[in-house]
């Protein structure tokens, strides 16, 4: 579920090569302690195949970066009240966790760049306005 469909293709293609390379072997293999050597060397080299889900996690962290950077902005506001700036992190979080979702739900390495497009373009769009402050000025 982690894994692109590229990413699950390029696992594949290195499962059939070890697979072949690991056949060749208990083919060459001339006395049976051979063949179960080449064996138990094949099964290993498959198995010690674990893809890291780069397109995913690189996108999330994007998303954390694009989050941080949000709410560091809306901190750094002098005309926002503590309860205003509360309201926009918690949106930050909000918009940052179905950004994580959409992208955990995408398929193919496109699919997460959209994800992790449209998510931060979410989370920059946060822009409180100042109405607590602005109202007590207008009183």
């Amino acid at each position: 579920k982690d894994l692109t469909d590229e990413e699950k293709a390029a696992a594949k293609s290195d499962v059939d090569t070890k697979a072949s390379e690991a056949k060749s072997a208990i083919d060459s293999a001339t006395t049976d302690a051979g063949v179960e050597t080449a064996k138990t060397a094949g099964v290993d080299s498959i198995s010690a195949i674990n893809p890291p889900a780069t397109a995913k996690d690189t996108a999330k962290t994007a998303i954390d970066t694009a989050a941080a950077a949000k709410k560091q902005a809306i901190d750094n506001r002098k005309d926002l009240t503590d309860e205003e700036k509360a309201a926009a992190k918690s949106d930050v979080d909000t918009k940052a966790s179905e950004a994580k979702s959409a992208i955990d739900s995408a398929t193919t390495n496109a699919g997460v760049e959209t994800a992790k497009t449209a998510g931060t373009e979410s989370i920059s769009s946060v822009n409180p306005p100042a109405t607590a402050k602005d109202t007590a000025k207008t009183a």
